[in-house]
């Protein structure tokens, strides 16, 4: 293909999807514009909206023109103009509500997986069968492939291009350089790259049997297949063992079987085109119509396995995600048994649909899970003499220690788990501030020598700054927000010589520094002793933080520590 023809290709795929080309541009300048602002680690709810809708946006438009291809032309704008404002009206609202809580975090990724589930399924709505449907997921994931490494090649190459201005002439090259050429490679090469390779609307909906193929018939009978047979080999034993030793399935078991599920579809799909040959082979025929029915009985395993979670451990957000994909699991062996596998788009359409419903109604996953563990806690408490809510930490303390060691265990945790996924939310009207670890519950007689806690060798100390006014200290001219936490990331303490040290990174004019900051144990375990924690301020070499909260063990290296505080820069 000469030049001429590469430009007249491009021209066309540009003509038939313009939206999609239009997203494209808008996220590679936006995220140029954004790489500067994105190394000071500071992300704003216009920068969120931006990028979700940008990136969204090509894969939405990319699926409404396949859509409406073909369609009168005042039906294409319609459609095409409908769904990217309802759209763009969507990413406003999560945008409105940043940062996310669990329950918005959880419908904006359901609403992400329906776009990229809708494109397999959605523009070939009305087919006779999903020949079509599946030979385009398969060219298509080839072609992110393809895509992925053609622009990993050039990023790398043209990085290995920049370096050598470095050393042979002398230049400049900084992460800011480098973040250009990668969103370029990534953001508009990678997306560009896929719709080019789309095939005509003619090609696309041509009916295919790739198992004809013979790289294809290798793949399937000689790599899939095998593996799911090994992984119910394993299943079947497992099986067999826990009759024999009378015992319940771990509940790891439910990641196992829903890797089996998933092989299942996988192999059902790729052996869809046997439902359509007049020869028919009795081993591919066989598989097709009864793998599912094989895989059913294992599907109790995971169930087991989740109730038995249920039971110990009660109800929390991913455990009735689990659960319902386990039914929905059930529901796909069952359909494409009596469906004898004719159709297989509504698996895609099914799970889609099952996930929306589960994330994005009002009444939903987190909120039910909240209102539970809400009611679990009233109820314990209500039992063993609380009358009056919210408890105050000498209630929770006189409740806990009426409670055997599991029972207090099992009302600590949920507690904690409903003020980290629902912030005040989860607690409200049980307990009046739930800022208390779950080790101070503990019945010392319970503790065996080996988990005991040393006082020694711990810090927590948590200082209350509401309504606390800060003034930058004289000499330092900016400030950064300092917030290592259990639900986000943690930082590595290391402690020598009786100090404890962190490095906290940060950027100055788009330049990433880092600095240590030095802490005297002795003046942390005198601050975690007292009473009323006192704030302090300790001092790096161009830095100084003012520390709120810190939580870890004065070990050599410890890299599970919880920080906060207000780090000054000079």
């Amino acid at each position: 293909m000469n030049l001429v023809d590469w430009t007249a290709r491009l021209s066309k795929v540009t003509r038939r999807f313009p939206v999609t080309f239009v997203y494209i541009v808008i996220a590679t300048v936006y995220f140029c514009i954004l790489v500067n602002r994105y190394l000071e680690y500071d992300c704003k709810a216009f920068d969120f909206f931006m990028s979700l809708w940008s990136l969204s946006g090509i894969v939405l438009s990319y699926m409404i023109h396949l859509f409406v291809e073909g369609k009168g032309k005042g039906k294409q704008l319609a459609v095409i103009a409908s769904a990217n404002i309802i759209w763009a009206g969507i990413c406003a609202f999560f945008a409105c509500n940043y940062p996310l809580s669990g329950t918005l975090t959880a419908a904006c990724i359901a609403c992400c997986v329906a776009i990229v589930l809708g494109l397999f399924t959605i523009p070939f709505y009305g087919q006779k069968d999903d020949r079509p449907a599946i030979s385009f997921t398969l060219n298509i994931l080839g072609h992110i492939g393809l895509a992925i490494v053609i622009s990993g090649i050039l990023f790398l190459g043209l990085e290995l291009l920049l370096q050598s201005f470095v050393y042979l002439f002398g230049f400049y090259i900084g992460n800011t350089q480098i973040s250009y050429l990668l969103v370029f490679c990534f953001v508009f090469l990678a997306p560009s790259l896929v719709v080019l390779q789309t095939p005509s609307a003619e090609e696309m909906y041509a009916v295919r049997d790739w198992m004809q193929h013979k790289f294809m018939n290798e793949v399937i009978h000689f790599q899939i297949i095998p593996l799911h047979f090994v992984y119910l080999v394993t299943l079947y034993f497992y099986v067999i063992k826990i009759i024999i030793t009378w015992t319940l399935p771990d509940g790891w078991v439910s990641w196992l079987v829903a890797a089996l599920m998933f092989l299942t579809i996988i192999i059902v799909g790729l052996l869809y085109p046997v439902n359509f040959r007049a020869e028919k082979k009795p081993f591919d025929k066989f598989v097709l119509r009864y793998l599912s029915l094989v895989v059913l009985p294992l599907l109790l395993l995971m169930t087991i396995g989740i109730i038995r979670r249920f039971s110990d451990y009660g109800v929390s957000v991913l455990r009735i995600y689990l659960l319902a994909f386990n039914l929905w699991c059930y529901a796909v062996c069952i359909g494409l048994y009596v469906l004898k596998a004719k159709r297989l788009s509504w698996i895609a359409s099914s799970f889609a649909v099952s996930l929306l419903i589960l994330s994005v109604l009002p009444y939903n996953v987190y909120t039910f899970t909240r209102d539970q563990l809400r009611r679990d806690v009233i109820g314990i408490a209500g039992k063993h003499g609380v009358t009056q809510f919210p408890m105050d930490k000498l209630q929770v303390e006189k409740l806990l220690k009426k409670l055997d060691g599991y029972q207090a265990g099992l009302i600590v945790d949920k507690l904690s788990y409903l003020s980290d996924n629902y912030d005040s939310l989860g607690t409200d009207g049980i307990v009046e501030e739930w800022n208390v670890w779950s080790y101070d519950y503990v019945d010392e007689e319970s503790v065996s020598a080996d988990t005991a806690v040393d006082d020694e060798s711990f810090i927590d100390i948590q200082y209350n700054v509401s309504g606390s006014t800060l003034t930058i200290p004289e000499g330092y001219t900016s400030f950064r927000v300092v917030k290592y936490e259990y639900n986000t990331r943690y930082i590595t303490c290391a402690t020598r010589n009786d100090t404890l040290s962190v490095t906290l990174p940060y950027t100055i004019g788009g330049k990433k520094m880092e600095d240590v900051i030095s802490m005297p144990v002795a003046e942390l375990k005198k601050i975690y002793k007292a009473k009323k924690p006192h704030s302090v301020v300790f001092y790096g070499k161009n830095t100084c933080f003012y520390l709120t909260s810190l939580c870890c063990c004065l070990i050599e290296e410890d890299k599970e520590g919880v920080l906060e505080g207000v780090l000054f820069i000079k």
